[in-house]
């Protein structure tokens, strides 16, 4: 998986490429706990080139929503293809994440 981020205004846009399995989490983790610490509470995670992921990924977009509710800040995901978009229904985790079909509609919302 390929990680590139962008500050937007108050945002840290994080883009996703590729396939998110249990050897990409510790990246990603690393990268929200970074920008946690400089103070960026709202996040976009565009996620419009990943084309696979794991229960591990769930689990690290879970936790991660779960320090930026902490903190008053903001997560939403974009993007999803349908496949990933999938993983998520099946799994019941769409009901857990703001999800927005563009980062417009996101960038919108913060």
């Amino acid at each position: 998986m390929q990680i590139a981020v962008e500050e937007k205004g108050t945002a840290l846009i994080i883009r996703l490429s590729g396939h998110m399995g249990h050897a990409s989490v510790d990246e990603l983790n690393h990268v929200f706990d970074e920008w946690l610490g400089k103070n960026i509470q709202n996040f976009i995670i565009d996620m419009s080139r990943l084309q696979y992921i794991s229960s591990a990924g769930l689990r690290c977009f879970f936790e991660a929503s779960t320090k930026v509710s902490n903190l008053k800040g903001k997560l939403f995901l974009c993007g999803m293809q349908p496949e990933v978009r999938q993983v998520f229904d099946v799994s019941g985790f769409t009901s857990f994440f703001s999800i927005c079909n563009t980062m417009q509609n996101a960038l919108k919302q913060i």
